[in-house]
């Protein structure tokens, strides 16, 4: 699995003042091009690797680095690396609290503001009025991932034999990365109602990147979702309203192409979901006017008259106390 191997070449790193990309494939059965991404993957997780080419190059840590996870379990030091958020769902949560004291038991005596960060700053990963998805097979979906085996899930699509690639945490929803006839796909785990490990090897592509995949993966489901263009005119002063009003990236670029300005108003281009939710999105924004499509600004107007009919004060001349409907009132005495 990715993760020791991480780990078993960064202890190989600190024991050696200096190896080779070809000693450390040998060493672990991958190929070069493996190691050179477990380099890289080291090297984004704060390790100081250096690399060298030619006859006096070679592979090493920078000199003075020492690893602080010297006598951590393997499983405190995948958690270590999953993070608190992912280890908790896995079941690994106690083994994250034991590496974490591990590491801080390493440099508290040389700078005692550490041991305070837990007091002074927490990051809650759970959104706000949303009860966070418990996925039932999250544990037995995560032991095939960890054993490279394959598995039978009975999810939204139907029955299928997959073989597992990784585990992604987006926000607090889990998602399962798995290859079926050899194709990567995504499956929410909580659509998943059931699963069994098989027990031959699970197939992985050569050179997968599950970030690299995810990655795209994201964009093109953005992409797919917000497909509906949008010219509307807005306020200057409504700018951050509209922001949180339709989330995500397709604000920064609409005014990066800004249509047109004039005076205290722009027109924009914009890209966004189906009519439905473009109409309740933009209903929030003060002072916004659709110029196209035509459905929009109508589904917009008909909206808008709506609210105003069923949210108008009461018009003085129809209250019962008025002065048209007193009993003194001549034209009501006839």
């Amino acid at each position: 699995m990715r993760t020791t191997r991480l780990l078993a070449i960064m202890m190989d790193l600190s024991r050696r003042q200096q190896t080779s990309v070809r000693q450390l494939a040998d060493h672990h059965g991958v190929s070069t091009r493996t190691i050179q991404r477990d380099l890289t993957a080291l090297h984004q997780l704060g390790v100081p690797v250096w690399t060298r080419t030619g006859p006096a190059g070679g592979v090493g840590l920078v000199e003075g680095w020492s690893s602080p996870v010297t006598g951590m379990t393997a499983s405190e030091l995948q958690a270590l690396l999953i993070g608190e958020a992912g280890s908790r769902d896995l079941g690994l949560h106690p083994h994250f609290e034991t590496a974490r004291l591990k590491m801080l038991g390493t440099r508290t005596a040389r700078d005692p503001g550490i041991g305070s960060v837990n007091e002074r700053f927490l990051i809650d990963h759970e959104r706000w009025f949303a009860e966070p998805e418990r996925p039932a097979f999250l544990p037995l979906v995560s032991q095939a991932v960890w054993s490279g085996r394959r598995l039978i899930i009975d999810h939204s699509r139907g029955f299928r034999l997959v073989d597992p690639l990784g585990l992604v945490l987006k926000t607090d929803v889990w998602y399962l990365v798995a290859a079926h006839r050899r194709r990567p796909r995504t499956y929410r785990l909580s659509r998943i109602v059931s699963a069994e490990i098989q027990a031959e090897a699970a197939w992985r592509p050569e050179g997968f990147s599950l970030a690299t995949y995810w990655e795209a993966s994201r964009t093109s489901f953005e992409a797919s979702v917000q497909s509906l263009p949008v010219r509307l005119s807005v306020p200057l002063a409504s700018l951050e309203a509209l922001r949180a009003a339709v989330p995500g990236p397709g604000i920064d670029a609409a005014l990066d192409s800004v249509r047109q300005e004039e005076g205290d108003r722009l027109e924009l281009d914009l890209l966004m979901e189906h009519q439905d939710i473009a109409v309740a999105q933009l209903l929030q924004v003060p002072g916004i006017e659709v110029q196209e499509p035509a459905a929009v600004r109508e589904a917009l107007y008909r909206r808008g008259a709506e609210l105003v009919a069923r949210n108008r004060s009461p018009d003085p001349g129809d209250s019962p106390d008025s002065p048209d409907d007193s009993p003194d009132d001549p034209e009501n005495s006839r």
